[in-house]
């Protein structure tokens, strides 16, 4: 038998729009935001921003340290997460159905609510050279990229 599966579309007055998707009987719950706001929307002179942005907003809010942001999933055996692409930057967590509003709660406190500590910026930026520079070890990652800024010039 197979299975109807029901998509829920909302959207805010401020522009946030969500989608739902509720699927009967699984245990796991996925959650995540995404903004679209990615590497190709950088200038020159803000190359890495998105990333960076990406690695700092988990460095504190308004209510939570860092450490308090990285345990609050783990705590109950969940996992968070961001990633950036050239379209979009996404925060996303997984965990168990009943920790759901949690992992919802963390994440738009991480995205609206980040407070981009100074001493947590510095150290950051270690990390995206060390990032980086293992890109430049990639010689796959840098042809395809070399050939989508020839294909897509402009």
């Amino acid at each position: 038998m197979k299975q109807t599966l029901k998509v829920s579309y909302h959207s805010a007055p401020s522009g946030l729009r969500m989608v739902h998707l509720h699927v009967p009987g699984c245990a796991v719950g996925y959650c995540g935001a995404a903004v679209r706001v990615g590497s190709r929307d950088e200038g020159d002179d803000r190359r890495g921003l998105a990333h960076f942005v990406e690695h700092t907003i988990f460095k504190g809010t308004d209510r939570r340290s860092p450490w308090h942001i990285i345990n609050r999933m783990e705590a109950v055996g969940g996992e968070l997460n961001a990633f950036t692409t050239k379209e979009e930057t996404t925060i996303h967590a997984t965990t168990l159905r009943g920790d759901f509003a949690k992992a919802a709660e963390l994440i738009a406190d991480i995205a609206f609510r980040s407070t981009f500590p100074e001493r947590e910026i510095e150290r950051e930026k270690e990390v995206i050279v060390d990032e980086i520079n293992t890109y430049k070890d990639s010689p796959a990652e840098m042809l395809y990229d070399t050939f989508e800024d020839m294909l897509f010039e402009g």
